[in-house]
């Protein structure tokens, strides 16, 4: 199936600019910049030296399996859930709206604009011993999730932020069952990323198209967001 890439990115400035997001960007001094981003991002998945140990996530999650909700009311047949990691006030609730595309509430809800830099709080998921490797990052969370997925969930093609922007995206997975795609401009196509390592804590790169289908159920992933504000951090970080 072709893929309009620059109109998905169109569609997508213009729900923002629509909404009244764009005013906290707009109003935004702490940006990471097309030059920080590149050094950031040198491709789409850029490991870093930071692991989760998946069986130990994968048992400790089983406590907070009741706190999983439907992604989004967009597609509710698909076998789709979220976890707040970081949230607006740190409890775990229902109907929680990062639980879902802020892009779609955004579109929503237009005179409530919810973006990433509003949600700065951790829930007690983020005390799981399991995740204590993300500690460095404590002080520059922004809104963060823990991804179910079953057999057949899958994500259109989407972008999650333009650059300049105001945070930057992490990603893993714990267990097996993912096939993550970018679109590659040099090739006009979207390219498979291979060789994910389970556990291995990624920057990504989500100002490019992309998309993702599990294959096996019970695939759980991290999304995670950081402020830019951890820039030097996440260098420091990077995997050789």
């Amino acid at each position: 199936m072709k893929v309009d890439s620059d109109k998905i990115i169109q569609e997508t400035i213009e729900v923002f600019e629509k909404s009244g997001a764009v005013n906290f960007y707009k109003k935004c001094k702490d940006l990471v910049g097309d030059e920080d981003y590149k050094r950031l991002h040198p491709q789409f998945l850029t490991p870093l030296d930071i692991k989760i140990d998946c069986n130990l996530f994968n048992k400790e999650i089983l406590k907070y399996e009741e706190y999983f909700e439907q992604w989004g009311n967009d597609h509710q047949h698909l076998p789709r859930y979220g976890l707040a990691l970081v949230n607006q006030d740190g409890k775990l609730k229902n109907k929680d709206p990062v639980n879902g595309s802020l892009m779609a509430w955004n579109r929503d809800n237009p005179s409530q604009p919810l973006i990433e830099t509003d949600c700065t709080v951790p829930t007690d998921v983020m005390t799981m011993p399991s995740l204590s490797p993300l500690n460095i990052l404590n002080g520059h969370w922004c809104r963060s999730n823990i991804f179910k997925w079953n057999k057949d969930a899958f994500f259109f093609p989407h972008i999650d932020t333009i650059v300049p922007s105001m945070w930057i995206r992490l990603w893993a997975v714990t267990t097996p069952g993912i096939v993550v795609r970018y679109y590659n401009k040099n090739t006009d196509s979207f390219e498979v990323v291979e060789n994910i390592e389970l556990g291995r804590v990624y920057i990504i790169d989500t100002s490019l198209v992309h998309d993702a289908n599990a294959i096996n159920d019970n695939i759980y992933q991290l999304f995670l967001s950081i402020l830019p504000s951890a820039k030097g951090i996440l260098l420091k970080h990077t995997a050789n």
